[in-house]
This record gives structure tokens, C-alpha cells and sequence, in this order.
């Protein structure tokens, strides 16, 4: 066995826990406008739009891990409308196969709150 005197080796930076997601502001689909803020303990969704297919939802939601998770159970037992990091933006989805349509309940004439959402800034005319 081979001892060394020489300076100890440091070792390897330890990795940085990286900063959750911050969810909150006001986001953009189409013609759908999403608002998500912290409310007490979670988060308050709230999704509308003007256009042809005048889509509603409001709903309070709670995080876990990435992801919010807001409770369709008014709709249909278990159902989950989940919005996660997406880039710049998030993503609304149901991450259930069987609930795939579930979000085109809050909308009529075909259209759905699911998609790619991309952040509004805050200078730009709403």
C-alpha cells in the first residue's frame, strides 16, 4: 500500500439542489388566458377565454413536486388537471388516459384547456 503526504484531494463540489419551479403569472394559449397565484398553503388556477370556444375553470390547486395538481372531481372522481414547467411557459394536461378528454368539459364547440401555455410579460398589451 502506497501512502501519499501530500495535500489532501478535495472532494467534488456537492450538486446543488436546483429551485422549484416558480408557477406563478399570468400565461397565454390561443385565445385561453391562465392565471395561476399562490393562495395560503397552494395555488389558485384560473382559466378563461373569450374566444369561440369560451372555455372556464377555477380551481385551487396544490403542488407536488414539479407539478400542480388541481382536482376535477366535480366533474369525474379521480380526474386531475396538471400543469407543469414547459420550457419558457407550462403545460396544461390530464396525464390519465382515460381522462384524456377531460379538459374540453370546461369548453364548448370542441376546444380543450389543454396545451402549451407561453408566459405574457409584463409589458405587453393584454
Amino acid at each position: 500500500m502506497v501512502a501519499s503526504c501530500g495535500p489532501a484531494s478535495t472532494p467534488p463540489p456537492s450538486p446543488q439542489a436546483s429551485a422549484p419551479p416558480a408557477f406563478e403569472g399570468r400565461y397565454t394559449h390561443g385565445s385561453l388566458q391562465l392565471d395561476i397565484a399562490r393562495r395560503g398553503d397552494g395555488y389558485w388556477l384560473d382559466i378563461e377565454d373569450g374566444g369561440p370556444g369560451a372555455c372556464a375553470f377555477s380551481a385551487p390547486a396544490l403542488r407536488l413536486d414539479d407539478r400542480l395538481l388541481a382536482s376535477l372531481q366535480d366533474w369525474k372522481s379521480g380526474a386531475v388537471l396538471t400543469v407543469r414547467q414547459a420550457g419558457n411557459g407550462v403545460e396544461v394536461l390530464s396525464e390519465q388516459e382515460d381522462d384524456r378528454f377531460s379538459l374540453a368539459y370546461f369548453c364548448r364547440d370542441g376546444a380543450t384547456l389543454s396545451g402549451s401555455y407561453r408566459p405574457v410579460s409584463d409589458t405587453a398589451t393584454l
